[in-house]
């Protein structure tokens, strides 16, 4: 468990690392290259808040992140049946893959539930 969380640290770091650089060189760059709009991110984290296609995720260390899904994004549940937007809840640990765009919002293409949590009244 120690080495998932330093690999997702290290790459919100690197994420991070790169958006600080973008946003220093991007005035320079983008007259010599075009720029890509997302690049792969992953994520692990509870549910703590959920509003039409969007999720705010507490990876820990608080490190909170904002998913945002649709009707592409593959849900599975943790015995690898498909899931759906009802799955999604607060309190539910989930896994995400998807795209990290400069607003720092993740546009979700997988979301795996991990584990399940309290369902609120």
């Amino acid at each position: 468990m120690v080495t998932r969380r330093v690999a997702v640290l290290a790459g919100f770091l690197l994420s991070v690392l790169q958006l600080s650089l973008t946003s220093f060189i991007l005035p320079v760059w983008a007259a010599c290259a075009p720029q890509a709009d997302d690049m792969n991110f992953t994520l692990e984290g509870k549910i703590t808040e959920k509003s039409a296609g969007k999720l705010t995720v507490s990876s820990g260390e608080n490190m909170i992140f904002h998913v945002l899904y649709n009707d592409k994004t593959e849900i599975k549940k943790k015995d690898g049946n498909p899931g759906t937007d009802r799955d999604l809840r607060s309190g539910v640990t989930i896994s995400v893959a998807g795209d990290l765009a400069e607003s720092g919002e993740i546009t979700a293409k997988k979301i795996n539930i991990e584990g399940e949590g309290s369902q609120k009244p």
